[in-house]
């Protein structure tokens, strides 16, 4: 949903859960910058690109007040990304975002006003083989389809995806699963998921007393699908996302071509979004 923030564009009205995938977002970028960008002087990588093809209009506005999206937090990671492809199916959105990007930065950005599963095939034929990327999947539903995943992998790119694990499929799963194809069979790139336990429960045919279980089978489901892609290094924020009710909202997943890529993964997961770092025995 969109409100108005102070400047009098759009913002994107958000919850608390908001800050926290966004604080996990900035913390990858700019490690992935400070990892990766020496290797540009060595020759390994030609461009260290940013994609983020459900950006928002910038700027996000909770109860706390306004804060930048992920778009303007890429922008502002350092050292800096080569370049940034910033878009959304909302023009008005994309107006609103392009706004806000200073006029020194606008050449270093690709705007684009799409479906993110439409948009994504131009972005990647724009990557070369030398071509890094990091690439933000931030749906507000059910909105990134499994093919566009497919057609991320098909380049060198890292994704951090907010996979809509409750708010999106969890209390919907059992309309998909009586529906002959629904839209969880685009995300998920297949029929296989009305197979799984969840999927079964939610028709009625398990006990409660599984559900625990019965999420973290679906995650781990969904997570080797894709590794399946080329993307074989994947994890997860650990807990999940959840709502002021404590509710899962979502899960956000990291997938990489790349062992050095889950490495910095781990190593920002250590330290919560609250700035507590996490230990583990």
């Amino acid at each position: 949903m969109s409100i108005l923030a102070s400047d009098g564009l759009r913002a994107r009205e958000s919850g608390a859960w908001t800050r926290e995938k966004l604080t996990y977002l900035g913390k990858y970028a700019a490690a992935f910058m400070t990892a990766m960008a020496p290797k540009r002087r060595e020759g390994k990588w030609d461009r260290l690109v940013y994609i983020d093809l459900l950006a928002g209009p910038g700027i996000c506005k909770d109860e706390r007040g306004e804060f930048p999206g992920s778009a303007l937090i890429a922008l502002g990671v350092r050292p800096a990304f080569d370049h940034l492809f910033l878009g959304d199916k909302s023009t008005s959105n994309v107006e609103a975002l392009k706004r806000r990007v200073p006029t020194e930065d606008q050449k270093l950005v690709t705007f684009l006003a799409d479906d993110c599963n439409d948009a994504v095939t131009n972005v990647i034929e724009n990557l070369s083989s030398k071509t890094l990327g990091l690439a933000f999947l931030d749906p507000e539903g059910l909105d990134v389809k499994f093919k566009t995943l497919r057609t991320l992998a098909t380049r060198r790119v890292d994704i951090v995806y907010l996979f809509p694990s409750g708010i999106g499929i969890r209390r919907n799963l059992a309309r998909f699963a009586r529906e002959p194809h629904s839209r969880m069979d685009d995300v998920w790139g297949g029929r296989e998921w009305r197979d799984l336990p969840l999927a079964k429960h939610a028709l009625g045919e398990l006990t409660s007393h599984e559900e625990m279980r019965l999420d973290r089978d679906w995650i781990s489901s969904f997570r080797r699908k894709v590794g399946t892609l080329g993307l074989s290094y994947h994890d997860e924020s650990d807990p999940a996302i959840r709502n002021n009710q404590g509710a899962v909202m979502y899960h956000l997943l990291f997938f990489s071509h790349d062992k050095a890529g889950l490495t910095i993964w781990k190593g920002i997961k250590r330290i919560a979004p609250t700035g507590q770092r996490e230990f583990r025995f």
